[in-house]
């Protein structure tokens, strides 16, 4: 079964918008347990018709990383960054899981 896994890039290139931003985190991009929830997710949201988009190669370090480890000025940095990114393209609706819990 192939995923439908649009990038907010590609919808804004066609003229739309997502109503959720699925936020797939580190550890649901590389860490091979994680990747399997990252699709069984996929598929629910395609199931459910529901109208999301992914960052894709634009989707940064949400910086909790950075604040664990006491470095307060980089999680500051970083989360700025992810605000820019989403406010560019209008997100209001972010779904994200605790990918650091896997």
């Amino acid at each position: 079964m192939k995923l439908n896994v649009p990038t907010l890039a590609q919808l804004a290139a066609e003229g739309k918008k997502a109503s959720v931003l699925f936020w797939v985190g580190c550890a649901g991009s590389f860490d091979e347990r994680a990747k399997k929830i990252t699709k069984a997710f996929v598929k629910i949201l395609n199931q459910t018709k529901t109208n999301f988009a992914v960052l894709g190669t634009e989707e940064t370090c949400t910086g909790d990383p950075a604040k664990r480890a006491g470095n307060e000025f980089l999680f500051q940095m970083q989360a700025m960054q992810n605000i820019t990114t989403m406010d560019q393209y209008g997100v209001t609706k972010n779904c994200y899981y605790m990918s650091s819990l896997f």
